[in-house]
């Protein structure tokens, strides 16, 4: 009986040791720990006082060695977190510039003008500049070099059209037909060279607005003919 007491308590003892001083041991890179990873220690036959050793120390006096492991064995992982709910979003950009090649822009279509016309032998040279909600602007070129620009409108005759601008020779000029239909042939401007903007509404709702400029022959450089060039916004 005492016999088994004291297995009990030699037990007791090793699995104390293993569980806190032997992790404590190989933490602390013991000296005790040897080349092998065990803790070699001596212990009475019957049980009793557990004495540590370094490594290569000889049990003596009838005690017996017993080694344990300098590591315990690894726990387990731990549960991995819950993830966190998602942020909200964040606000929206402003808007950035709008591209200066578009053609297209709140409904609202851009349309750069530009033609060059040869003076013609004799008469005017006619050429169609822009056309576009019922509205219609003709590039014309005579013999004589003079550049002008004629509008028309739709065949219904009830759109208006209203224009404004300045000759190559600095004088201003302007004009207004609440009628433009088919065959008004209303000048943006005296024949020669000027610049024009204009303003024009339909029945239909279609506006177009624009601004010309027209060159009277030579334009550019050595070309023999007229000029024309602007930009025209309808929608």
């Amino acid at each position: 009986m005492r016999r088994l007491m004291r297995a009990r308590y030699l037990a007791v003892i090793v699995a104390l040791f293993v569980a806190a001083g032997g992790v404590a041991y190989a933490a602390g890179a013991s000296p005790f720990i040897g080349p092998h990873g065990f803790i070699n220690t001596c212990v009475p036959r019957s049980g009793g006082e557990v004495n540590a050793w370094k490594p290569g120390h000889r049990c003596t006096g009838g005690r017996v060695g017993l080694a344990f492991p300098g590591v315990g064995p690894t726990g387990a992982s731990g549960a991995t977190g819950a993830s966190g709910a998602a942020g909200a979003t964040g606000a929206t950009g402003a808007t950035g510039a709008s591209n200066p090649d578009a053609t297209t822009v709140d409904a609202m279509s851009f349309t750069k003008l530009a033609q060059r016309e040869a003076t013609p032998a004799s008469g005017t040279a006619t050429q169609t500049l822009f056309s576009g909600g019922g509205l219609t602007i003709l590039a014309e070129c005579d013999s004589s070099g003079n550049a002008s620009l004629v509008a028309n409108g739709p065949t219904s005759a009830d759109s208006e059209l209203t224009v404004a601008g300045v000759s190559g020779t600095a004088t201003p000029f302007g004009s207004q037909t609440a009628t433009l239909g088919p065959a008004s042939a209303v000048l943006l401007g005296p024949a020669g060279a000027g610049q024009a903007t204009f303003s024009y509404a339909a029945a239909s709702g279609a506006v177009v607005t624009g601004s010309i400029g027209y060159q009277k022959a030579p334009s550019f450089g050595t070309t023999a003919g007229c000029a024309f060039f602007g930009t025209a916004t309808s929608g």
